[in-house]
């Protein structure tokens, strides 16, 4: 006897596989933000900046930034250009104000060995430093097509980045397990567990987070994003049920940042809405400064990342304002001849234990810049100042 198959009732069998599937996670109340501390720095104006990569590789990108047992550290992944089969994932830490010799903690061969899978090619890296002392290593990894067919892998080191285990692939769709794709660090939510930012760009791009327990199994996920424009979502809360997401937009309309809200600790996000800030479709950072103020980090353009700024709100809770603070980094839109267009983009922040704020970012696709500074810095500045003066109360380092 032969057996006829019929689309439709493949396609009722593959909806029934994915209802199955979704229904395995539990869909249960999230366990609200962990306290964040109020701590502020020195109370003199601090600035300094240093180089963490100097040229080990053609480009260097997507650096992200943590505070791990004390000390800040920092990955990113650099090779021949974005894609290529030699790009790596280098890590350095920061001790006495100097930054380590980069080392690799994986690449493409490294990372398909471990996994046992074949893979194309790796990309974005995002740390996140747990409770327990921990750091855990979240990466882009892809076995085929572009970086919509992405899923993430996941490593761990008991020792600032020494030794790793082996990695692992987190299990985040029913489709195949891809299209999730990862940039920044989450917030860790009260009983340990983490709320990662994360986001998609098969048939369209969005932005959710993913509740992961701490052996990094999904519990929930929640969609931010309403439409298929936006992605890369930062995320910050300033206090346990108050929390606040900042989207780059790629869409057609106006190139504005999108913005959207949390009330409840990341149960529920409200429909993104756009910021009177520009975004030429690049990500951002932003930080929880303490006493209901956010920084963010972001390129002050409708085109290009040749501008780097600084702008805060000081009161989010209750409807602030953003306002620029300090452009970083600024060259002019077109690069001399021969040269391609000057970038800085990427950011990413940390606070440390002593309320330090620690912000890295991709200096012209070719090296990771650092800069140091408290929260004084930040209020010693006045809106619309230009680009940061080297004076005596700011240290310039190498």
């Amino acid at each position: 006897m032969t057996l006829v198959y019929k689309p439709a009732a493949l396609i009722v069998a593959f909806a029934i596989f994915v209802t199955l599937w979704i229904t395995m996670i539990p869909m249960k109340q999230l366990p609200a933000y962990a306290a964040e501390s109020d701590v502020q720095g020195a109370d003199a104006p601090f600035f300094s900046e240093h180089w963490i990569s100097h040229g080990e590789t053609t480009e260097a990108h997507s650096a992200n930034i943590v505070i791990n047992q004390g000390k800040p550290v920092v990955v990113w992944y650099g090779g021949t250009e974005e894609g290529h089969k030699d790009v790596a994932i280098f890590l350095s830490t920061f001790d006495d104000d100097v930054w380590s010799e980069p080392r690799v903690v994986t690449n493409r061969a490294m990372a398909e060995a471990g996994l046992n899978r074949y893979i194309r090619k790796i990309g974005n890296p995002a740390l996140h430093a747990w409770p327990d002392g921990s750091l855990g290593l979240f990466f882009v990894t892809v076995s085929f097509g572009g970086w919509g067919a992405a899923n993430i892998s996941y490593m761990e080191s008991p020792d600032l980045g020494v030794t790793w285990s082996e990695p692992e692939r987190l299990v985040t769709s029913p489709f195949i397990n891809i299209s999730t794709l990862v940039r920044a660090d989450g917030l860790n939510l009260k009983g340990g567990d983490l709320s990662l930012p994360v986001y998609h760009e098969m048939a369209g791009k969005f932005a959710e987070t993913l509740h992961l327990t701490r052996s990094r199994v999904v519990m929930d996920k929640v969609r931010i994003s309403r439409g298929k424009h936006s992605l890369q979502p930062a995320i910050a809360n300033t206090d346990d049920q108050h929390g606040y997401a900042m989207l780059r937009y790629a869409g057609d309309g106006p190139p504005k940042l999108l913005a959207s809200k949390t009330f409840d600790g990341g149960l529920h996000w409200e429909a993104p809405h756009q910021e009177d800030l520009p975004n030429p479709d690049a990500a951002v950072a932003l930080l929880n400064l303490g006493d209901n103020a956010l920084l963010m980090a972001l390129n002050d353009l409708e085109d290009g990342r040749h501008k780097l700024s600084l702008a805060i709100n000081v009161d989010i809770d209750n409807g602030g304002d953003w306002r620029i603070i300090k452009t970083l980094e600024e060259e002019a839109p077109e690069p001399p001849a021969g040269q391609r267009p000057y970038q800085f983009s990427y950011p990413s922040f940390a606070m440390d234990d002593e309320g330090f704020i620690h912000l890295v970012y991709t200096w012209n696709v070719a090296r990771i810049r650092h800069l140091k500074f408290n929260r004084a810095w930040t209020e010693s500045l006045q809106p619309t100042l230009g680009i940061m003066p080297a004076s005596s109360t700011e240290q310039i380092q190498e």
